[in-house]
């Protein structure tokens, strides 16, 4: 699916539109992320800079969200972060990716920790990796994400949790890991509800790119 972790880590994992999955949605292809809009104001586009085919969080301008919206999903983002050695704990290169903007993969700089639910690769207050499969700040990595939406019958009832599995640099992290209910941070609480894929901005200058996702 993906490079080993041992390869060249500043090269995209997945090089072109031919190693994109021909029924993929390009969610951001380095350009154009003129299909993300504001979280707050679902009218209003986003505000990240967009720049050397990466988008960066403009720290302030808020989370942003796709106008496609998702129930079972494959998704596929690379991303990168900052060096900030005098930072501490939650304040050390903070992000997230949402599915449904309502579970999140912690995104964070755990490179060399003893890796807990909010570190990188944890799903937040819920479960943390296998294994800390971060690299070093400054390098691009990736998530490739499986999520399975929760399920409810036709009284509004949840009838089955949602469910993801998840590789970080090619090494499962997560595997078919149910999730009891939302992590906190959620955009709603329409929960039988599609939503979209989000990602947040917690004050730091985090880069993504290579975004895309594959309805299942």
């Amino acid at each position: 699916m993906s490079d080993c972790c041992c390869c060249s880590s500043n090269k995209p994992l997945f090089r072109g539109s031919e190693s994109i999955p021909a029924d993929a949605i390009v969610l951001f292809d380095g350009k154009d992320f003129s299909g993300w809009v504001k979280r707050e104001d679902r009218n209003a586009p986003a505000e990240w800079k967009v720049e050397n085919g990466y988008v960066e969080v403009v720290p302030g301008t808020g989370d942003v969200c796709t106008k496609e919206l998702f129930t079972d999903c494959q998704v596929h983002i690379e991303f990168w972060l900052p060096h900030m050695p005098d930072a501490k704990g939650q304040a050390r290169a903070n992000s997230g990716v949402y599915l449904q903007g309502r579970y999140e993969v912690q995104v964070l700089d755990s490179y060399g920790l003893d890796s807990q639910h909010n570190d990188c690769g944890g799903i937040y207050r819920t479960k943390a990796p296998m294994v800390n499969a971060c690299r070093p700040p400054e390098e691009w990595q990736s998530y490739d994400i499986f999520f399975i939406a929760p399920r409810f019958n036709e009284c509004g009832v949840k009838i089955a949790c949602a469910r993801i599995s998840v590789l970080h640099n090619g090494v499962w992290i997560h595997h078919d890991l149910e999730i009891h209910e939302p992590t906190g941070g959620e955009i709603d609480h329409n929960f039988a509800e599609p939503g979209p894929l989000m990602l947040q901005d917690h004050g730091n200058k985090i880069r993504y790119r290579n975004i895309w996702a594959r309805k299942l």
